[in-house]
């Protein structure tokens, strides 16, 4: 979980693979109107976000019941969209990155809606989670994509007792 440009993708994919599971991007599951609604720049509220978070929540629990577990890549912004994805056996990574990094993830990134222009109503809605509530992943400016994906690994494993 993070903001626009955090690395959910990158991280979720390098995580699916590690363990196995398979792989859900949040982004599928917004509709055409929130794609257009966020590449204008404008976030998306509440109201708009409650029929993508039951969407997924549906999807994890679908994939879930099929594999024996699932990797979202997911914002995952506020405290209350975390309690609807959740259950049981959900657990949070988040990716904690400095906002001239993503300012320069996002501006270097093609092809996307989530633009540069999204990122400050992104770090408005964020709420942190507390440590009890998800792993924090801390991500410099230089840092590869591996170096992330151990440190998550890392932290997964410390918690499960591996």
């Amino acid at each position: 979980m993070g903001v626009s440009g955090s690395g959910k993708t990158t991280l979720g994919r390098g995580l699916s693979a590690h363990y196995g599971f398979p792989f859900l991007d949040a982004d599928d599951f917004h509709t055409p109107e929130a794609k257009a609604k966020m590449a204008s720049g404008e976030g998306l509220t509440d109201a708009d976000r409650a029929p993508w978070l039951a969407r997924l929540k549906a999807a994890l629990d679908e994939s879930a019941a099929k594999s024996g577990g699932v990797v979202l890549a997911c914002s995952a912004l506020k405290a209350s969209y975390r309690t609807t994805l959740g259950g049981p056996q959900t657990g949070f990574v988040f990716l904690d990155v400095p906002p001239e990094v993503l300012r320069s993830r996002l501006e270097e990134r093609q092809g996307s809606y989530a633009k540069v222009s999204l990122l400050p109503s992104q770090l408005a809605a964020l709420e942190e989670p507390d440590a009890g509530d998800a792993l924090t992943v801390h991500v410099k400016a230089d840092e590869d994509a591996d170096l992330v994906l151990a440190d998550a690994l890392r932290q997964l494993d410390a918690v499960s007792g591996e």
